[in-house]
């Protein structure tokens, strides 16, 4: 297994059972952490998870062989496979963060922000969306909060499949952390708000970019600064605090050369704005209502430039 200084969070995608996946830490040689996603019984998968956090992995791995629920496999079983492979090298540690590619190339996009749980705010901003000839969507972060609603805006997101990243609300559902007084949720969705990525990659026409929610990345177990976009990410929380500290902005644009992506999108300060350094777009995604206006944002290429407005829906 991977040393204490070496990230050892693991993700393995199961065949024949319930979960499509299984999340799991190793640190010093044991299972700090381990999460069935995605499907069969909640219940039963946290007292497992919950009997194994901190036993050494190879004391694990004797507790699973034999046990057969369906398919000549098990939970269990799928579970033994992938600290096999892990401790065998075939399945590689993951990244803290998980990113996702929006392969085809775009001209329109439309960027809707912090929703909050408010499906009727969603409805009426893809509804307005959809009369713009956009190509896609994107939700960036925190669909959730404190809203009776959260279920079915997120029902609403999965039967649409629109393209979603997590923000920190989202994060603590998923972990079961949310604030007190917030409505609870079930197993199914924070789990699909656990799968979520962190950061989204996409293009515009030519430009590379990416889009995340904000400071809450850099506080996952295991970042690095080597992972990818982790310097766009670190310069734009870290080095110009969202933007809110302009005298960091020449030796910010001293970094730009380096960076992976040319758009950089980001929501935690949840309000719109528009920032050109060097040859690299900053855009900070407003969220989807504020004061009572419905806004959201488009994003366009246009031959060799960039533009981005903010759109406000009409009643």
């Amino acid at each position: 297994m991977k040393s204490a200084s070496e990230k050892g969070r693991y993700i393995y995608r199961t065949h024949g059972v319930c979960p499509p996946e299984i999340h799991f830490h190793v640190q010093e040689g044991r299972l700090t952490e381990v999460r069935f996603v995605g499907g069969g019984c909640p219940g039963n998968a946290e007292l497992v998870s919950r009997l194994l956090k901190g036993l050494p992995v190879e004391e694990v791995m004797e507790l699973l062989p034999g046990i057969d629920c369906r398919n000549d496999t098990s939970c269990a079983d799928q579970l033994l496979r992938a600290l096999s492979a892990a401790k065998g090298g075939s399945l590689s540690p993951s990244q803290s963060f998980d990113v996702r590619q929006d392969v085809k190339p775009r001209k329109r996009i439309a960027l809707i922000g912090e929703l909050g749980g408010r499906l009727d705010v969603l409805q009426r901003l893809v509804a307005d969306i959809s009369s713009k000839n956009v190509e896609t969507s994107y939700c960036l972060g925190n669909l959730t909060g404190r809203s009776a609603e959260n279920k079915d805006l997120l029902e609403f997101l999965r039967k649409r499949d629109m393209v979603a990243i997590q923000g920190d609300m989202d994060r603590s559902y998923s972990e079961g952390s949310e604030p007190e007084g917030f409505p609870s949720m079930e197993q199914k969705e924070r789990d699909y708000l656990f799968t979520l990525p962190q950061v989204l990659s996409f293009q515009v026409e030519d430009r590379g970019g990416i889009a995340f929610f904000g400071e809450y990345v850099q506080a996952l177990p295991g970042y690095s600064d080597f992972d990818p976009f982790a310097l766009e990410i670190n310069m734009v929380c870290s080095m110009t605090q969202f933007f809110g500290d302009e005298t960091v902005f020449p030796a910010l644009e001293a970094m730009v050369p380096h960076f992976k992506a040319q758009i950089v999108l980001f929501s935690q300060p949840k309000k719109w704005g528009q920032w050109m350094v060097g040859d690299a777009h900053f855009i900070s995604v407003g969220p989807g209502t504020s004061g009572g206006e419905l806004c959201w944002g488009l994003l366009e290429g246009n031959g060799d430039k960039i533009h981005f407005k903010t759109m406000q829906v009409q009643d």
